[in-house]
């Protein structure tokens, strides 16, 4: 089975787009979609009642929880309904990510790999309708990561668009409090605690083209915090790097 979880907020008109291309992959491959509404007040309740060529399961907070608790939400509902041998698809739900890059994806996990990165940093990769300050903001990010946590062919820590096998979410999902109080740093978080974890994790990238000019609405990313908390994070994993040596 393949769990897409799909972590949204106020997204309606994106989620619809998301789950049409989804359901064209659900003719190849057996798939489950998780959407967790983070307490939308728009209408993406109303996506639970259509009836879709595939199995989706809707969740929802009753109190807006921020895309790190909303994440765990749908990791929660995977651990308990999947198995060992099952693939989870993380993606954002504003209609930037190429959905046909699932099948790519899930191929690289067939091939042995534990994590899949739809990565900004391949060959063939484009970002297109994003500003100059946040391509540099990735680009940075880059830079930082790879200096205080390279890994072999880790090139992307902050794309939430990944496969992972289902036992790595199971390893996160144990760990006591590792969403709370995050935020859009939630998916650097999650490979610097993997890569921690497991020295022999295999990791690869595909080249992602980001298409964040189709995204209907604001983006819901606050770059202050999320540069804080990032810094944060950094410093942290560090710390406790050095405190076991």
């Amino acid at each position: 089975m393949i769990f897409i979880i799909l972590p949204s907020y106020n997204e309606e008109k994106n989620l619809v787009k998301i789950i049409k291309k989804i359901q064209i992959l659900n003719k190849k491959f057996k798939l489950t979609v998780i959407l967790v509404d983070d307490s939308s007040n728009d209408s993406t309740f109303k996506l639970k009642n259509k009836k879709y060529g595939l199995k989706l399961i809707y969740l929802r907070h009753k109190i807006n929880k921020g895309l790190s608790i909303t994440l765990e939400t749908g990791f929660k509902k995977v651990i308990k309904i999947g198995n060992k041998n099952d693939i989870v698809i993380t993606l954002d739900s504003d209609n930037t990510h190429p959905i046909h890059l699932i099948s790519k994806m899930v191929k690289k996990i067939n091939k042995k790999n534990d994590i899949v990165i739809a990565s900004r940093f391949q060959k063939g990769s484009k970002v297109k309708g994003v500003n100059f300050f946040r391509e540099l903001m990735s680009s940075g990010a880059k830079f930082v990561f790879k200096i205080f946590f390279p890994f072999k062919n880790l090139n992307d820590y902050t794309c939430n668009y990944r496969a992972y096998k289902l036992p790595l979410i199971k390893k996160i999902i144990d760990e006591k409090n590792f969403f709370k109080k995050e935020g859009f740093n939630i998916a650097a978080k999650i490979l610097i605690y993997l890569i921690s974890a497991y020295k022999n994790l295999k990791i690869c990238e595909v080249p992602l083209v980001l298409s964040y000019h189709k995204k209907i609405g604001a983006s819901k990313m606050k770059v202050a915090l999320t540069i804080y908390l990032t810094l944060k994070l950094i410093w942290k994993s560090m710390l406790r790097s050095n405190q076991r040596f």
